[in-house]
């Protein structure tokens, strides 16, 4: 299955057992994306974990752009984490393709894996600080 395969080659899936990246990619899609589309929704409840394989998003807060994300980084698991509204909204820059992971399966992953958990809260720290830096 290609979604395993892409998951794999990701440093923030390393060290993820083999049978949990199947869990993840049997609820998980492959998406083209074209550039200027946008994926989450600053405030909204909605939707999936998405990790870039190609391509760059823009985060913006309030309409202005307060990081990007390119290959190999998630966008969306803040809201699927908490529970809550989306902190931003994630914007393709360029055509890109992502793999759009339900919130459900995200977080059984990270509960059976504590290494993953650990660098998600991590990535999740450092964008959140970014984010509100930028605020």
């Amino acid at each position: 299955m290609a979604v395993i395969e892409d998951l794999e080659q990701l440093p923030i899936f390393a060290g993820v057992e083999h049978a949990e990246l199947s869990k993840l990619a049997k609820y998980a899609e492959e998406v083209d994306v074209p550039a200027g589309t946008e994926l989450t929704h600053q405030g909204r409840v909605e939707g999936p974990v998405y990790v870039v394989l190609s391509g760059w998003f823009a985060v913006e807060r309030d309409g202005r752009s307060v990081d990007t994300i390119g290959p190999g980084g998630i966008f969306g698991e803040i809201a699927a984490i908490d529970g809550g509204p989306r902190t931003a909204t994630g914007r393709a820059v360029q055509d890109s393709r992502v793999i759009a992971i339900s919130p459900r399966q995200f977080n059984d992953v990270l509960d059976a894996s504590s290494g993953l958990r650990e660098r998600v809260m991590a990535e999740m720290e450092r964008r959140l600080a970014q984010i509100d830096a930028g605020s």
